[in-house]
This record gives C-alpha cells, structure tokens and sequence, in this order.
C-alpha cells in the first residue's frame, strides 16, 4: 500500500472500517532489525560523507601534501573483499539451513577480517617508520582517523560477527531467526567494503 493511498483513507466510513478489520497491523514488511541497521548504516554512511567533504576541502590549502601509497593497502583491500565474500557465502548457506558450511564461513570472514585490521596497522607503522606522524600534514591526519574509524566499525562488527558464530556451536532450533542475524551481519560487511572502496579510491587520487 503507498502512502499515498494510506493518507487517503477515510477511517469514519463503514466501508474503510470492514477493510482495517482484515489489517494485520503492520505497515512494513522489513523486520525491525533489519530497519535497525539501515538506519544505523545510514548513521555510519552521513559520518563518513562528512569527513569525506572535509578531506576534499582541506585539500585546497597549499600546505597539503601527497600521501605515499603503501602496496600492502592494495593486499588489505583484496583481504577485505574476500572477507565480504565470505560472508556472502555464509549467508547463502544459512538461507539454506547448512549450519556447517555457514559456521566455516562465519569464521573465514572473521579471520580474514582481523587480517584486514592487522594489515592496516601495518601499513600505519610503515608510514610512521617513514616520518609520516599524524602531526606532520592535514593529509597524514586524515588518513589515520578515516582508517581509525573504519577499523573502529569494523570492530564493533566483529563483536555482532563473534556472537552469531558462537550461535553456530550451539544452534538447536529457530534456524530462520540464525539466518537473519548471519544476513544482517553479511549487509554490514557489504557495507564497510563499499565505505573502504570509497575511502581507498579517494586516498589514492589524493
């Protein structure tokens, strides 16, 4: 139903009235978890955009200078593609209740996602052993926090990703409520890849 013909009922007819009767009373068929992390994605998706505005203005003072491009970035962001992939085959097999071949995902995507982290701390002690301190330029600083913080999401999804793989182990009933966790877990890791490509892309640019 849009919401167009939603505004336009008329409740205090008796006709309206028999049609209400028949409403199971949900106006969404997304469930509230799932609308939970879309908005949190949302949340997540502004933030970035907003230090991303201020990265490309920043960049417009003399001052700016060149970040150098460490190829283990290009090793972290294969890492992190194959970690969404992962997940992605996760998900596929909780749709289809192979809770054996999910648990393997599960924990392919969260080794490879540490991977991910570790890698990039790698690449900031690289940098610094170069003289490249968050202090030394704007460009430098803004590296380390848009990484900082996408480290930080990752993080945090980890925990979500550490509790549904426990659930793995001990999984007895309720197969579809599993496979909504798993999937909601493979959106989010869908979405921080796309966030790195994004940062990845506009870090190499400039």
């Amino acid at each position: 139903m849009s919401i167009f013909s939603t505004l336009s009922q008329k409740p205090w007819m008796a006709d309206q009235a028999l049609v209400d009767n028949e409403h199971m009373g949900k106006s969404m068929t997304l469930s509230l978890r799932k609308a939970t992390l879309f908005l949190l994605l949302i949340v997540i998706a502004i933030l970035f955009t907003l230090f991303s505005v201020a990265y490309i203005g920043r960049m417009a003072y003399g001052d700016w200078r060149t970040l150098p491009e460490p190829l283990l970035l290009w090793w972290n962001t294969a890492i992190m593609v194959f970690s969404s992939f992962s997940f992605y085959r996760a998900n596929v097999n909780a749709d289809h209740n192979n809770i054996k071949k999910t648990r393997i995902y599960l924990l392919v995507s969260g080794a490879l996602t540490i991977s991910f982290i570790v890698g990039q701390l790698f690449v900031w002690r690289e940098l610094i052993s170069f003289g490249y301190f968050v202090s030394t330029n704007p460009s430098y600083g803004f590296f380390y926090l848009l990484t900082a913080l996408h480290i930080l999401h990752l993080l945090g999804g980890l925990i979500a990703w550490l509790v549904v793989t426990l659930k793995s182990f001990t999984l007895k009933n309720d197969p579809v409520n599993f496979a909504l966790k798993v999937n909601l877990c493979a959106i989010y890791w869908h979405f921080l890849l796309i966030v790195w490509a994004f940062l990845f892309v506009m870090l190499l640019l400039t």
